[in-house]
């Protein structure tokens, strides 16, 4: 690796940075990206890129801080033939993962994956029928990636196909030139969007609208020391990003039925979240990652709607001010997967204002005079939803 991009290792930006007010992005220089979820920066990545390699540093916060230096070598076409990345997990963490190492070379129709260390060393041969980009094992996480996707789209090319190093064939992604200078890429049947300048590089990605609701903007390189090592120390003490939704359980025992709710704490982050986060009109998993589920012992009755005893999903729709709790039959499906054939019945919460915002979304069960209730609490807000058992 060249000694400008070896100096990057230690260059990193910060959002709480302001740029210069009349930047103008420069072929010649590094490119810089920051990516925020919410108020909280998650990852940052830096490159150059040349008409034959690309070289580059990756730092991702989550769920615990590592860092990819790579490498990727451009034929005369601008396609990428070979790619080299090392994995690490800073010093500052010395419980961290161990380090990694994978190539992929691509010649005559074949990929030659090479891994070290990680959970799966060995090496792969993978025959390709299409032309594929190689990547670092993200959807559309790396910039430089969607760089490259963007830029084989505005040449002209019709599909797309992503390699990782796993060993697995290339598979398609459904990206699309949505304008001159935007591009969108699937994301679990979603689309990231990307914009570039006239000149093809790449200016931001916005995951607005998906499950990943990150934004990465092209920033202008500065330095200020490294902020790899600061993040991975705040991991050993147990004060980092951590998992952006974790898992959550709640049980209740309510005139001797026994309920359970599983499903995932997404957190503001500074967001505005009813409207916002939770889009207007749009059916909401009532939580994050797998559709929330909830079972129960007894029949119930739910806003004069019969439930029998089992297991259901809960899913919501924010609409005019008000939140409307669905409980759909059909279970262990991803909370990107609503059917609403399923649907059984839709009741509208009673909401209430908290006395303190709360930074993670919640979900509770409490037995009161007429019944119980499932509580519903995030930001500022509290929805609940009474039943009665039968």
């Amino acid at each position: 690796m060249n000694r400008l991009v070896s100096s990057l290792i230690f260059v990193f930006l910060f959002t709480g940075c302001a740029t210069e007010e009349g930047w103008t992005p420069s072929p010649n220089e590094p490119r810089a990206f920051v990516t925020t979820l919410g108020a909280d920066t998650t990852q940052v990545e830096v490159y150059t890129r040349t008409a034959s390699v690309i070289e580059g540093i990756y730092v991702n916060r989550i769920p615990s801080t590592f860092v990819i230096e790579y490498n990727a070598r451009l034929d005369e076409n601008q396609h990428i033939v070979r790619l080299e990345a090392n994995q690490w997990t800073p010093k500052t963490n010395p419980t961290g993962a161990a380090s990694s190492r994978a190539v992929i070379e691509i010649a005559d129709g074949v990929a030659s994956i090479v891994r070290e260390g990680g959970q799966n060393p060995g090496t792969s041969e993978v025959i390709l029928e299409n032309e594929a980009i190689p990547t670092l094992g993200f959807t559309a996480a790396s910039a430089f990636i969607f760089e490259q996707v963007a830029e084989k789209l505005q040449a002209g090319s019709k599909s797309i196909f992503l390699l990782n190093a796993s060993g697995a064939n290339a598979r398609e992604n459904d990206a699309r030139v949505v304008a001159g200078d935007t591009v969108s890429m699937d994301y679990f049947g979603q689309r990231r969007k990307a914009w570039t300048d006239g000149s093809g590089q790449l200016l931001g990605i916005s995951g607005a609208g998906t499950t990943n609701s990150s934004t990465s903007r092209r920033v202008e390189p500065f330095l200020v020391g490294s902020h790899a090592d600061r993040w991975a120390a705040l991991d050993v003490s147990g004060t980092g990003l951590g998992v952006p939704s974790p898992s959550a359980t709640t049980q209740a025992t309510v005139q001797g039925s026994d309920m359970e709710i599983r499903y995932s704490q997404p957190a503001k982050r500074g967001r505005d979240i009813w409207g916002g986060l939770v889009p207007e009109g749009t059916v909401w998993r009532t939580g994050a990652n797998a559709a929330t589920h909830f079972s129960t012992s007894q029949p119930l009755t739910i806003g004069g709607n019969a439930l029998e005893a089992g297991t259901y999903t809960l899913w919501s729709m924010y609409q005019d001010g008000a939140l409307h709790f669905i409980v759909n039959s059909q279970t262990d499906q991803w909370g990107t997967a609503h059917d609403p054939a399923y649907d059984l019945f839709t009741v509208v919460t009673v909401q209430s204002d908290r006395d303190q915002a709360a930074e993670r979304f919640s979900i509770s069960m409490e037995s009161t005079d007429e019944g119980g209730a499932i509580h519903l609490d995030w930001d500022m807000t509290r929805f609940s939803v009474p039943f009665t058992v039968n």
